[in-house]
């Protein structure tokens, strides 16, 4: 194997990763948001759950920030223009909106994929 065909699959695997991390970021954030409204919302009652919060709202910020960090080079790699990079950005604010984003851009997302999958085994 040639040094750029190792390049251009290292870079290929990168592309796939930095894709699939996205729609995992996406959907976890989805569900880890109102995850810890409930939570603190059950520790503000009853005084209960403490551990509960500490543990889903580090699990949060983790995913908020990977999100996040994900989606400008997402938006570069399928071409995003400002506008939906930043209503990408702010769905992460929105219980159960990064659920339905991802579900919209699922198709972008997979022909991506598909394109440099296609790429690597034609190289």
């Amino acid at each position: 194997m040639t040094d750029g065909a190792r390049r251009r699959r290292a870079a290929d695997f990168a592309v796939r990763l930095a894709l699939r991390s996205f729609q995992v970021a996406a959907i976890a954030e989805g569900g880890l948001l109102p995850a810890i409204f409930i939570v603190a919302l059950i520790h503000w009652v009853s005084g209960r759950a403490a551990m509960a919060v500490a543990v889903i709202g580090a699990s949060h910020g983790v995913v908020f920030s990977v999100y996040l960090l994900l989606t400008p080079c997402v938006a570069r790699l399928l071409g995003w223009r400002w506008r939906r990079l930043s209503v990408a950005a702010s769905v992460a604010v929105v219980p159960f909106a990064t659920w339905v984003f991802e579900r919209q851009i699922r198709g972008e997302l997979d022909r991506c994929v598909e394109q440099h999958r296609a790429r690597r085994e034609g190289a």
